[in-house]
């Protein structure tokens, strides 16, 4: 059966649920906070079995993510599930309670780690990556529903869609870089520069599903006595279809260059060397 995007309120069935949905106050009220940006969103755990994300900034599309993927990669452990998905009464917010993935985020890991140990979590990092790019994509660049995508490079305040997608073909792809750099006023020598050459590079790339934001802040890992090292691939909320060489291009974006994060994502992710180098120069200028 084909997949479909679930309507709001979503609740998994509760023999599917490792216990019952925790209660509003409970989130409400937790002190194992994750994030607490108040303006953004709240990030919590009701010990042991939940995750909530709750907030301004929440968007359903990362529920969604979630059951596209269960749906999808069924045996999959690496990946949180979706338990339920509503908006709170009181403020219309998107709430989000997910499965809670046990052990300490990579980030704060890595320095500890011996060689074989990066070499372990990379490869089962390879093989989430290698999973999603496996789903048989549609004929578009855009997100699960097949609508617009929902990372930060295509936004657009009106919601244009020639900036926003979805778009059927890498043509228009590279079109909405280009329509997003001139509607920020950028000198328009330089937006006709992309004009005349994105197309060069960036041209022969099917798309994939992309996690869109792999860096070792969205990895989590668990040490087990008896299984060893165990990786969960978390936040999934700028994923979508993109072409083939973004994944690479967006997990240099996080990279700082101060430690052997940048040659292990190389076992990670195929490298695109020159469309990353293209889409650098794209990235900068239209953020910085």
């Amino acid at each position: 059966m084909a997949w479909a995007p679930a309507q709001l309120p979503y609740l998994k069935p509760p023999d599917l649920l490792p216990a019952p949905l925790p209660m509003e106050s409970r989130f409400f009220e937790s002190t194992a906070v994750f994030r607490n940006d108040t303006s953004y969103h709240r990030v919590v755990a009701v010990e042991p079995h939940f995750i909530v994300k709750y907030g301004r900034g929440v968007k359903e599309i990362e529920g969604q993510v979630l059951l596209f993927l269960e749906h999808h990669l069924k045996a999959c452990h690496s990946l949180p599930k979706l338990y339920a998905m509503y908006r709170i009464a009181s403020t219309g917010h998107v709430c989000l309670i997910m499965q809670h993935m046990p052990g300490v985020l990579l980030d704060q890991l890595w320095p500890t780690l011996k060689d074989f140990e990066k070499s372990d979590i990379c490869a089962q990092l390879n093989g989430i990556i290698t999973s999603i790019r496996s789903i048989p994509a549609p004929p578009l660049y855009g997100s699960v529903d097949h609508g617009r995508f929902h990372h930060y490079l295509f936004y657009s305040p009106d919601g244009d869609k020639e900036i926003c997608g979805p778009f059927d073909s890498e043509d228009h792809f590279n079109a909405a870089l280009v329509k997003r750099l001139r509607s920020m006023k950028t000198h328009s020598f330089k937006a006709d520069f992309y004009e005349r050459n994105l197309g060069r590079i960036l041209v022969g790339h099917k798309p994939v599903f992309s996690h869109s934001d792999l860096q070792r802040k969205n990895v989590i890992v668990h040490r087990d006595s008896s299984q060893g090292l165990t990786v969960s691939l978390i936040d999934w909320e700028e994923a979508g279809w993109f072409p083939s060489y973004w994944e690479y291009f967006t997990a240099l974006q996080g990279v700082r260059w101060d430690d052997d994060w940048s040659q292990r994502i190389e076992e990670i992710t195929e490298p695109w060397l020159g469309e990353a180098a293209v889409m650098k120069l794209v990235h900068q200028d239209l953020i910085f």
